[in-house]
């Protein structure tokens, strides 16, 4: 250990010798640093932004089902099959997990609307809004009126429904759906307002009521619905979580599936991978960039102290210890710069966390992945981060001395000093 302080101290001692030239050398590998720290961070920032949008929306993080009703969607495969499961004991439990933001309940089911005018098909959704907006956000697309009440007979449509329709707010719709029973339900509604997501599918087709009210239309009980959806507080603990509640949930049902949001929404995690991908290419271009750096400044010293390496060489120095001299050197060089770029990032890092940009206002919205993403430039912060770079930074200095310090072992000692 002494003997490695004491190589630490000599690269420190060398480094002064040209100042200018560490200043030079240092504040290049600082700023890569910072761009590789900045950078990341944005993509980052980024990469949850897309996994917020594609979640948040309507999906949530976490989904519980009964595990045959996806693909087919049968009216009668709710959560806990024909037993059913007791809902509010069921939220209450997820709802306490410390992960877990909010909770829940959904029913689906698929009839006809009418109005005076015409009819359409249409997809329904039956929600508690209350807790629907503590998961997803598509209420805050509501444009005219209000969510469905409970009791009220109401219904939201979506905006190109409606337009479809040729109804607005206030104005009556019959809706008519096959039940669980077998029978045909059919029952009059108000509209109680237009919603608009921003996806066109939804827009077309959604017609949201309130859980109850659905439940009676498809004549289910109580506690009969097909999904619970969950949001968290980090959409990257989802596959966590999602095993966590499924081993605490289970003796309340044994037909009920707990999935995350990497297992129903596959094209989201193939971004997420994209997003790490250009993270790592980030970091090998600029450390690439430093370590050519790193290698051009001790190749200079090297040549510059030709005589010195051969001084010592000819005292009997052994050649691991001109080695590490050479290596000491680039060593607090790059730690110096790692400083230096500490410095330089981390007043732009807490802006972005605290302040971001949001761009959206010139940019505008943008569908992407059944999700609308806004432009917002923020940083997502994680130590992973900054850690990787500042390892990464140091080990390319470390790396890129290597090739001077060989070069500086294989000085002829008689040349160097007979000044050849």
């Amino acid at each position: 250990m002494k003997d490695r302080g004491f190589w630490l101290r000599v690269g420190w001692r060398n480094l002064g010798r040209h100042r200018r030239r560490t200043v030079i050398t240092a504040m290049a590998l600082a700023w890569g640093f910072a761009a590789v720290v900045l950078f990341s961070g944005i993509l980052e920032g980024m990469g949850s932004d897309f996994i917020r949008s594609g979640t948040d929306l309507m999906a949530g993080q976490v989904r519980i089902q009964n595990p045959a009703y996806e693909p087919e969607r049968e009216l009668w495969d709710v959560i806990g099959g024909d037993d059913g499961v007791p809902v509010s004991e069921l939220l209450s439990r997820i709802r306490s997990d410390p992960d877990v933001l909010g909770a829940t309940p959904r029913l689906y089911g698929a009839g006809i609307i009418a109005s005076d005018s015409t009819s359409r098909g249409g997809l329904l959704m039956g929600i508690v809004p209350e807790s629907e907006a503590g998961v997803t956000h598509f209420l805050e697309g509501v444009l005219e009126g209000a969510p469905p009440e409970d009791g009220a007979y109401q219904v939201l449509l979506g905006q190109e429904l409606a337009r479809q329709l040729r109804t607005s707010v206030g104005e009556e719709v019959v809706l008519v759906a096959p039940s669980a029973d077998g029978s045909l339900g059919n029952e009059l509604f108000t509209v109680s307002g237009i919603v608009r997501t921003g996806i066109p599918e939804v827009d077309a087709a959604q017609v949201i009521l309130h859980l109850d009210d659905l439940q009676f239309l498809l004549a289910l009980g109580t506690d009969d619905v097909h999904e619970i959806a969950v949001a968290l507080r980090n959409p990257w603990d989802a596959p966590a979580v999602a095993a966590r509640l499924s081993t605490e949930l289970a003796d309340l049902a044994g037909e009920m599936e707990v999935a995350p949001w990497t297992q129903f929404r596959p094209e989201l995690v193939e971004f997420a991978g994209l997003i790490s991908g250009m993270n790592w290419v980030i970091l090998i271009v600029i450390f690439l960039m430093a370590a050519f750096g790193v290698a051009n400044t001790m190749l200079m010293g090297t040549f510059e102290r030709r005589r010195e390496f051969a001084v010592v060489k000819a005292l009997g120095m052994r050649p691991g210890r001109i080695v590490a001299m050479v290596v000491g050197e680039s060593l607090v060089l790059g730690l110096l710069a790692v400083v230096a770029g500490a410095l330089i990032s981390l007043p732009l890092v807490l802006w972005l966390i605290h302040y971001p940009i949001d761009l959206t206002p010139i940019a505008g919205e943008q569908m992407f992945m059944d999700g609308l993403f806004r432009f917002v430039v923020r940083v997502e912060h994680s130590w992973d981060i900054p850690i990787r770079a500042a390892v990464g930074l140091v080990v390319t200095a470390v790396l890129a001395a290597l090739y001077p310090a060989l070069r500086a072992v294989r000085v002829p000692a008689a040349e160097a000093l007979a000044g050849r």
